[in-house]
């Protein structure tokens, strides 16, 4: 591989014989180096293999706004949460988890904090991956000397969800997972009468939630506390979502012969008013 570009001595941007993209990262890497020159792979600590131009050009721009040690923080960070989930994540995920961490470290010096309205579904669907991110706040403290909240943690928890190597193979009683996430989309499309933009934040966080959703109904791990109230709550303030996720459970009676508990119809409803409040705003500009 060749240098096409130099960002600091740890990080480069290089190229191969077919001039494919890579970011590499290495500790003095770029020392002594210039452009076109070759690279010395005994010093590659991790390349990054982005799988399209745009996040290479993404990564490229993170690189130049955020600080080296931040970036070499979210290694640490990915590389930890790795063996402790025992997954491999898409390397795009350090593009989103290092701009939030240097935003959240940002936000912290500043005073400013903020609240996701989804902690607790995080935390009960998701928590392996909130337990790590709760453990990953204190190797961020360790190397930045500042202790970032447990509403942090959570977002930290959805990076790692959003960045596992979800099998798009899955079957369900001989029927692709696709089609049913497709299905399922349809039924929002027409319920709402909206189209919905398939490369927003939202639509692809649903659509790992519903790849994990239906992999919960094969494994048969289905969650139901027995409390009632906070549904009661969300399907009355959100009323139209919640016919929606009427639709989609009958849907899933006929197709799989499986009904939603009140827990997963609840974490529907607000998915579906996440993602359909963001089109209608869209509509109504």
């Amino acid at each position: 591989m060749w240098i096409k570009k130099i960002f600091n001595n740890n990080i480069i941007l290089a190229h191969d014989e077919k001039l494919a993209e890579r970011v590499l990262l290495g500790r003095g890497i770029a020392f002594g180096k210039k452009e076109n020159d070759e690279v010395d792979e005994l010093k590659i600590d991790k390349i990054f293999i982005l799988e399209s131009q745009d996040l290479v050009d993404k990564f490229v721009h993170l690189v130049g706004e955020i600080p080296t040690n931040h970036l070499e923080l979210t290694d640490k960070i990915v590389k930890e949460a790795e063996e402790r989930l025992d997954v491999k994540f898409n390397d795009s995920i350090y593009i989103g988890l290092a701009d939030h961490i240097n935003y959240a470290l940002f936000r912290f010096k500043n005073g400013e904090q903020i609240q996701n309205a989804f902690l607790w579904e995080i935390k009960k669907f998701y928590p392996r991956e909130y337990e790590v991110a709760l453990d990953i706040l204190e190797t961020i403290f360790y190397y930045e000397k500042v202790k970032l909240s447990e509403t942090e943690a959570s977002f930290i928890a959805l990076h790692f969800v959003n960045g596992q190597n979800v099998s798009g193979d899955v079957k369900l009683k001989g029927i692709n997972e696709a089609n049913i996430i497709q299905d399922i989309f349809n039924v929002i499309k027409f319920h709402y009468s909206i189209e919905i933009e398939e490369n927003s934040i939202n639509y692809n966080r649903f659509v790992t939630h519903l790849r994990y959703f239906l992999q919960r109904i094969t494994k048969k791990e289905r969650y139901d506390s027995g409390e009632t109230q906070l549904f009661d709550q969300v399907r009355t303030k959100y009323e139209v979502a919640y016919a929606c996720v009427l639709k989609i459970n009958a849907y899933l009676i006929k197709k799989l012969d499986t009904e939603m508990t009140s827990e997963e119809q609840l974490y529907f409803i607000l998915h579906i008013n996440r993602l359909t409040d963001r089109e209608n705003q869209i509509r109504s500009n």
